[in-house]
């Protein structure tokens, strides 16, 4: 059976779109750098609620909104033609801004990758029409784009020093370690096919691995 479609009330869409607003202003090292920006994001921020599963990206589709994820987990991923295996290539947690900035801004049509959702979750979303109109009339816009290009990039770098390690059964305690976010109270908010993948192991080394950072030490 189908779930019914999660219908937000004018309260909680005015609330979640004043928490990306927020968000925004505690990127700028002045929060009133921000100004009237906030009113323009207000009036053009779209809350919505997509259930596990839901793609937000696939190959032959633009992308042509970026997201603030408020609740819930996304996956970026591709898939090998020869193999059909499953790369992923960044996952984004609560808080976070769900966009690939070059296709976003450049209107460049998705050739591999997708954006799937992990888990049920909170957007609030805006589209390139009305960043294209925010980047002209709101200088502060570029600086907040950086801001959320860094913030990406850190993570991203920790993914690559997982890739890194030689030790590929090691890989699975520095993932835990460094990203807690994916294991809460004793349990995987990730499946096991998507940990392998993340890190690059197989799911008989992730077996091993588990003996040796044992997850109900957690």
């Amino acid at each position: 059976m189908n779930k019914r479609p999660f219908k937000l009330t004018e309260a909680q869409m005015t609330a979640w779109k004043q928490e990306v607003v927020d968000y925004l202003r505690s990127l700028l090292d002045n929060p009133l750098l921000l100004g009237k920006l906030s009113v323009v994001l207000m009036n053009s921020l779209r809350p919505h609620f997509k259930r596990k599963g839901y793609m937000l990206l696939q190959p032959d589709m633009l992308m042509t909104e970026a997201h603030y994820l408020r609740k819930g987990l996304i996956k970026l991923y591709s898939i090998d033609a020869q193999t059909g295996e499953k790369k992923i290539r960044f996952i984004w947690n609560a808080g976070s801004i769900v966009v690939l900035l070059e296709a976003f801004r450049e209107r460049l049509v998705n050739e591999v990758l997708y954006i799937e959702l992990i888990e049920d979750c909170e957007l609030v979303s805006i589209s390139n029409f009305c960043m294209d109109d925010i980047y002209e009339g709101h200088t502060v816009a570029y600086k907040l784009t950086e801001k959320i290009r860094a913030a990406e990039m850190a993570r991203k770098d920790l993914q690559t020093e997982i890739l890194q390690m030689v030790d590929k059964k090691q890989r699975y305690c520095v993932f835990k370690e460094k990203f807690p976010e994916f294991f809460v109270d004793g349990e995987w908010r990730l499946s096991n096919e998507e940990i392998c993948s993340f890190i690059g192991i197989s799911p008989t080394c992730l077996k091993t691995a588990r003996k040796i950072c044992s997850d109900e030490e957690d």
